[in-house]
């Protein structure tokens, strides 16, 4: 009793000092100073703090200690469609480059640079008068051609001719000439025979003998003149055939010679057709052969284009496709064939993947990508070239499977693994996967479909820790 008498009068004297007053003995009450005031409260609050922290130590103490928390979720049963999301730049898969069919002048160009035409529309047109002057050139270059062929062919049966009539004379004039000389011959010896004989009857005394000679020798001296004339007008007459023979043969036109002439003769035909055809082609204009869009311009009103010089590109707005770019990733997803939905200026179509190349490039970035096409299979005049589109390329579909977030599965040394949540306990679990989209993974072994699994693998997830989960 003397206690708890003691401590009610602490408890009195407490909140009589809270009050601002001291007590001077039993029942006797003096106020306090404000210094006393100060000094009392400030111990009070000490106290106070002090009971505090005594009570949050022993709380700390006899409380158990908090486990760590895992965020989980459910896995489910459901369905997977891979997809692969890329964009690209829009490109014509037709495109054609237009040449002019023949040299002439151009009067007028229909179109500009980004113009859409359709398939007949006209492009440009030639000047008329410059195409009929071209028309009437080539046309005269052929009859010249032609003309030409004629009077070398001619010329060339004539050469022809000469030769084989002069070889024949001059293979006569030949064997005549060497009869001659044989002759010649004869007559020289003849007369030398008879000077002999003249000398031999003259020493001898025989007049009439070599009067006789003498006159033999005077007439075969006549005759070898004679012959020697003639010999002379043979021989002559021989090197005139020569001649005439050499020079005709020489002009004469040889097989090869024949066929560059005919060829040069076919070639001016063919070239006169050929400008008439093009003449034929362009009077009324160079026509677009197919829907497009004129993507470059060479030629300018009132020039003079060669032929065969360029004059403009037309890229078809009809057959069109999306250049993309695959990463190593995205390969394993894409395969053509595929169908694919394509963003253009926030309209869809639909596509295919028609083309994957079969060997990498470097990016702006240094990452080696593979370029694929997707074509557009329902384009409309709404199609821009070389704008940027969207893609989403549909990949392989699974129903009715197991799957978790993609976060939760994780790779080690034996293969894919999960963790899960049994009774509070981390388990790991290895996970045969199978597809994956961007959000989810199917899991092909494993799993049942029932367990929880931890979405987030930190330094505090081991097999066996105990955990706290939380459906994330």
């Amino acid at each position: 009793m003397r206690k708890l008498w003691r401590k009610d009068r602490e408890l009195e004297v407490l909140a009589a000092e809270a009050a601002g007053v001291r007590t001077a003995g039993r029942g006797k009450k003096e106020p306090l100073t404000p210094e006393q005031k100060k000094k009392r409260r400030k111990k009070m609050l000490i106290g106070t703090a002090a009971a505090c922290l005594m009570l949050f130590m022993v709380a700390r103490a006899f409380a158990p200690e908090p486990l760590p928390v895992v965020t989980v979720r459910s896995a489910a049963q459901g369905t997977i469609e891979q997809s692969v999301d890329t964009s690209g730049t829009v490109r014509t898969e037709k495109k054609k480059t237009y040449f002019s069919p023949l040299a002439a002048k151009v009067s007028e160009c229909k179109v500009k640079t980004g113009d859409a035409v359709a398939a007949g529309d006209v492009l440009l047109l030639y000047d008329e008068v410059d195409l009929q002057n071209r028309e009437r050139e080539a046309s005269l270059q052929n009859e010249e051609a032609y003309y030409s062929y004629q009077d070398t062919v001619a010329k060339s049966n004539q050469d022809a001719a000469e030769y084989s009539r002069s070889s024949h004379d001059v293979e006569i004039l030949e064997q005549q000439v060497e009869v001659w000389k044989g002759e010649v011959r004869a007559l020289n010896q003849y007369i030398t025979d008879l000077g002999c004989h003249l000398r031999d009857a003259t020493k001898e005394g025989h007049e009439n003998q070599a009067s006789e000679i003498q006159s033999k020798i005077d007439q075969a001296t006549n005759d070898l003149a004679v012959k020697r004339e003639e010999l002379a007008e043979f021989e002559s007459e021989l090197a005139e055939q020569k001649s005439i023979k050499n020079a005709s043969e020489d002009a004469a036109l040889t097989a090869n010679g024949r066929k560059q002439v005919e060829a040069t003769k076919e070639l001016a035909a063919l070239k006169a057709e050929q400008v008439t055809s093009a003449v034929q082609k362009v009077s009324q204009g160079l026509k677009a052969e197919f829907s497009g869009i004129v993507t470059d311009i060479k030629t300018v009103e009132g020039s003079v284009v060669q032929e065969s010089g360029e004059l403009l590109t037309v890229e078809s707005n009809e057959d069109v496709c999306v250049e993309i770019a695959l990463s190593k990733g995205d390969l394993e997803k894409v395969q053509e064939g595929q169908k694919a939905i394509i963003t253009i200026v926030g309209k869809e179509y639909e596509g295919t993947v028609t083309r994957i190349s079969k060997s990498a490039t470097k990016n702006e970035k240094g990452a080696s990508v593979v370029a694929g096409e997707v074509h557009i299979d329902n384009p409309d005049e709404a199609i821009f070239l070389g704008v940027e589109a969207k893609v989403a390329i549909e990949g392989q579909k699974a129903e009715d499977v197991i799957t978790v977030p993609v976060e939760a599965v994780n790779i080690g040394k034996n293969g894919s693994f999960v963790y899960i949540v049994m009774d509070g306990i981390i388990e790991m679990r290895e996970v045969e996967t199978g597809i994956a989209s961007m959000e989810a993974v199917e899991i092909k072994s494993g799993l049942t479909g029932t367990e929880q699994v931890v979405l987030t693998a930190g330094s505090q997830i081991v097999e066996g820790a105990r955990v706290t989960p939380v459906e994330g």
